[in-house]
């Protein structure tokens, strides 16, 4: 595994609220990790033009969280393929969320669709309840967890995060008597007890090993019956931040993320982090 702890958090930038939200998130987690901030912005003409007020009003911001050194970078074009080359050097992918392409009750745009799940780190899309409305300082960050080597991947990430935050961690796992299959959904043969003894060895056994990585880390633990998608979407009501895996699979660019990670993506009321699945 490659160790990215020296690399830069790029964070895509614009004008709009929900961009200056993502900055200052993502400024706090530089803070905490004592990388560089590197602050990207597509601009439709030449990039040779002096950094608009706005841009120099988020490094300040920025600097004053504490995250530095900052970079800004004015690049002409659309934003998605330049994110998407730097997110190859890049410890994080940080995007708003209330951008062009969101439509009513989807509160990801086109531009955090088109990343989360296809590059090859963390993609971090990070959103308020609703727009103009900030991302949360409080609350656990939330993990689903389901024993897979992508949820391994995705509650390492997520302790690193609660861990630098000062934030509690909270393990989900979700089972259910119906599992999805090659042939599609089934009926699990074993009783419900069966079923929820299964799903605390998995919860047990992912929560003891981040307990020895992160020994002062408050792990809590929840075993629930119902499906991931809902009762992850439920936790996000209080969370400061989701992290989720994702499996790659082959499927068209901008279609990366699976079922649960797009639902979560898509309608989460608070920042979601799509793992790299590479933990």
């Amino acid at each position: 595994m490659e160790n990215r702890s020296h690399l830069p958090i790029v964070v895509g930038v614009d004008a709009s609220d929900s961009a200056r939200s993502a900055a200052c998130w993502a400024a706090d987690l530089a803070a905490a990790w004592r990388c560089e901030l590197h602050l990207l912005h597509a601009v439709p003409g030449s990039a040779d033009d002096a950094a608009p007020g706005w841009l120099r009003e988020i490094v300040d911001a920025a600097e004053r969280a504490g995250a530095g050194p900052c970079r800004v970078e004015l690049v002409p074009g659309g934003p998605a393929e330049a994110l998407g080359e730097r997110a190859a050097r890049a410890r994080m992918l940080v995007l708003g969320s209330y951008g062009e392409g969101a439509r009513s009750g989807m509160l990801a745009g086109s531009v955090a669709l088109a990343l989360a799940g296809e590059v090859t780190c963390p993609v971090a899309v990070v959103r308020g309840r609703m727009p103009q409305v900030p991302p949360p300082r409080g609350g656990p960050v939330v993990v689903g967890v389901d024993g897979s080597a992508t949820s391994h991947a995705a509650a390492l990430l997520a302790a690193d995060i609660a861990g630098s935050f000062g934030n509690r961690l909270v393990a989900v796992h979700a089972w259910s008597e119906v599992e999805e299959g090659a042939g599609g959904l089934r009926r699990r043969p074993e009783d419900w007890g069966e079923l929820a003894r299964q799903g605390g060895a998995v919860l047990a056994a992912e929560v003891s090993g981040l307990a020895q990585l992160h020994p002062g880390l408050v792990v809590q633990e929840e075993l629930v019956h119902d499906t991931a998608v809902h009762v992850l979407l439920d936790r996000a009501d209080e969370a400061r931040a989701l992290v989720v895996g994702h499996r790659r699979e082959r499927a068209p660019y901008g279609m990366g993320l699976g079922s649960t990670s797009r639902a979560l993506v898509e309608f989460a009321p608070c920042p979601v982090v799509v793992s790299d699945g590479t933990g």
